[in-house]
């Protein structure tokens, strides 16, 4: 059978965005990792980059470009100055190939299909009082949504129809302190909570009558975890970081549904089950430098670990096999500050570039997203609006996946 074009094609955006702008990367999931659970994009997410992250490649170990950083290091938040208040919305799209039951057996597609999501994808505040800052947030950590599917045979007597959606929230509240002359130390607190929602239904049509098939599963997420870092600034052009966040348990209530009917022949058997399964995330570490060569220009780099070797995951009381392996991701980037005169006030203009290398943790086959970013924008005394993409294509599952971003963020800044 063959699978027909996607419902929508989200990449569109995307390719007129990068008419504009060098875009930035994001990597994203699969090639013969067609697991349910897995993120949309990547594996390997830590935090939710705002627009001047993203314009970076990525970047948010030790930058601290505003109060979303608190979800990666909440550190920083002790060089931010008064309040802030930050709102994010964020357009990403991305190509997958195999998942569920396309192109694993059942339905086989003509080529790589594509799934999209846009909207707020995270808010978060900020205060400093003295020595301390404290920072509360909120946004969209994961999502897996997957392209629906609908095929028949060419006699048109079997159909199928499959629907996957789902996404994981976060809630965050960090403290920080200055603890010495340019070191500053915090913690985050974080729950997540979400859902992920599966449906497939198959009917056959005979002469005797139709048979219908419905499989549906439902997970309700939720999690509890710590996250934190240090920055020391040194000799006023140097910031260092180190950052972690602790491994949990992603718990979720399950619910299953399987039902045969078949009318003609009285038949209706429905079966139901409960379970509580399990998703053990790894522990992250990770190390990042800002360096300002000049006024203008400032020169950015991270490096993450992940520990994805003692990933485990239990779904409806089995063991699932998950080969994964502990990997490393690393992202350089650029920022050159232009001033000018924004209605009137001066101002600053960044243009911003960067470039992330993203490994899955998949043993075999072995895949790597290699992304681009950039991103521009301008900033007030109060106001900052930032505006950036990324794009990135995978290598390693011969299915040459692709995925993009565009990410808006508006921030209000109070000195008092």
């Amino acid at each position: 059978m063959e699978k027909p074009l996607p419902r929508f094609l989200l990449p569109v955006a995307v390719s007129a965005f990068c008419l504009c702008f060098f875009l930035p990367a994001s990597a994203q999931l699969v090639l013969g990792q067609y697991e349910d659970e897995a993120p949309l994009r990547s594996w390997n997410s830590f935090g939710i980059p705002s627009a001047a992250a993203v314009g970076l490649g990525g970047l948010s170990f030790a930058r601290a470009q505003e109060s979303t950083t608190s979800l990666t290091n909440p550190a920083l938040l002790a060089s931010l100055s008064g309040y802030s208040a930050t709102l994010s919305g964020a357009y990403s799209a991305a190509s997958l190939f195999k998942y569920s039951l396309v192109n694993t057996g059942v339905v086989v597609t003509r080529g790589n299909l594509v799934a999209g999501t846009y909207g707020l994808d995270s808010g978060s505040l900020s205060f400093r009082l003295g020595s301390w800052a404290f920072a509360a947030a909120t946004g969209l950590l994961e999502s897996y949504g997957r392209p629906g599917i609908r095929a028949e045979d060419s006699s048109q007597t079997y159909s199928l129809d499959m629907h996957q959606s789902g996404y994981l929230r976060i809630f965050h509240a960090a403290a920080a302190r200055r603890v010495a002359a340019g070191l500053s130390a915090g913690l985050g607190v974080n729950y997540v909570s979400g859902r992920l929602s599966r449906s497939v239904l198959e009917e056959y049509s005979y002469l005797t009558g139709p048979i219908t098939i419905a499989d549906d599963k439902e997970e309700k997420y939720r999690g509890l975890f710590l996250n934190g870092g240090i920055s020391w600034e040194l000799a006023g052009r140097l910031t260092a970081a180190l950052v972690f966040r602790s491994p949990y348990i992603k718990k979720a209530e399950a619910r299953s549904a399987l039902r045969y009917q078949a009318p003609a022949g009285g038949t209706d058997i429905e079966i139901n089950a409960e379970a509580r399964n399990e998703y053990r995330q790894p522990w992250i570490f990770g190390a990042g430098g800002c360096y300002r060569l000049s006024a203008a220009w400032t020169l950015n780099a991270d490096l993450a670990f992940f520990g994805w070797s003692r990933y485990r995951a239990r779904f409806f009381d089995e063991p699932l096999a998950r080969s994964f392996r502990d990997v490393l991701k690393a992202g350089v980037g650029v920022e050159y500050l232009a001033n000018t005169r924004i209605f009137g006030h001066s101002g600053l203009v960044p243009l911003r570039f960067g470039v992330a290398y993203d490994p899955q943790p998949m043993d075999s086959p072995r895949s790597t997203y290699l992304s681009i970013g950039a991103g521009t924008g301008f900033r007030l005394p109060s106001l900052a609006l930032d505006l950036s993409g990324s794009i990135g294509r995978e290598n390693g599952s011969g299915n040459s996946l692709m995925a993009g971003q565009v990410v808006l963020t508006f921030t209000y800044i109070s000195n008092r």
